[in-house]
């Protein structure tokens, strides 16, 4: 949606109360913008298949809120070009294990252009560009009749490829954007109704910032949790299930706000004991 400059002029209000309705602006004008995703599959086997995906979504000047601005000299100026993310992915998935568990790969990219940038002089001009681009892979489902697991890794290299550096420690890397993840949990059915399940989860180490305030963390560390699990059917309408999260009671730092001032702690060491009952 690009308005013309006339239909967001500031109007006189001409001391009207607070509430009045202003009818002397042109809210007709309008436009529209086009976002569409394109994506193709072929069965390399009766397990298998490969696949490729390809997105575009714009967003118009002004953000999602159209804070729009008659000002040249602004960041959301009227003339200015939708912002464009265009992404790419080809993957793959397979059953094995006579069909029982799904494995996957994929690899992805993200491009966004038409950033809009504050020069050194304190204007504005559309030159920013980012990328991000890395490798996912999954498996989720039986191993054996008994085993079951689902994991998931990511590796991604998220990075300004033109503009200003927008981490506190100067580099081209995207701030708060991890590059490594990986999350596992898997359980096991023993005999006479007893079962155990254990799990990990890791995230990268966070970069604030370079808008961050003086005086907080340059950057959030890297963390791996433990969780355990135990669990025991008691009859065909019965079972008991022991959950231990974060197994030992790791401090760390889930997330922090842009300014780096405020942050949210990782929960402490949790027992949850659930019973659940089947009719």
């Amino acid at each position: 949606m690009r308005p013309t400059s006339a239909a967001i002029s500031a109007v006189a209000c001409n001391g009207a109360a607070t509430g009045t309705p202003i009818t002397t602006a042109d809210t007709h004008v309008s436009g529209n913008l086009v976002d569409w995703k394109l994506g193709t599959l072929y069965r390399v086997a009766p397990n298998g298949n490969v696949y490729v995906d390809y997105a575009v979504s714009q967003q118009p000047p002004g953000g999602s809120n159209f804070q729009l601005a008659t000002s040249g000299n602004s960041a959301n100026r009227t003339d200015f070009s939708p912002q464009k993310a265009k992404t790419a992915e080809i993957g793959t998935k397979w059953e094995v294990f006579d069909r029982k568990l799904l494995v996957s790969a994929a690899l992805f990219r993200t491009e966004v252009s038409n950033e809009v940038e504050e020069n050194e002089d304190g204007t504005y001009s559309q030159t920013g560009k980012k990328r991000v681009q890395g490798l996912e892979l999954a498996a989720s489902g039986q191993i054996t009749d008994n085993w079951a697991a689902t994991a998931g890794y990511t590796i991604q290299h998220a990075y300004v490829e033109e503009g200003d550096a927008v981490t506190n420690d100067g580099s081209s890397d995207l701030a708060y954007t991890p590059e490594h993840a990986f999350t596992l949990w898997t359980t096991y059915q023993l005999p006479h109704g007893f079962r155990l399940g254990g799990g990990a989860r890791y995230v990268g180490r966070l970069e604030r910032g370079s808008d961050g305030a003086v005086g907080t963390p340059d950057y959030a560390r890297a963390y791996w949790v433990f969780d355990a699990m135990a669990g025991y059917t008691v009859s065909k309408n019965v079972d008991l299930q022991l959950n231990v999260y974060n197994l030992f009671d790791k401090d760390y730092v889930a997330s922090i706000n842009k300014s780096g001032y405020r942050y949210f702690p990782g929960a402490p060491r949790t027992v949850l004991l659930t019973a659940n009952f089947h009719f």
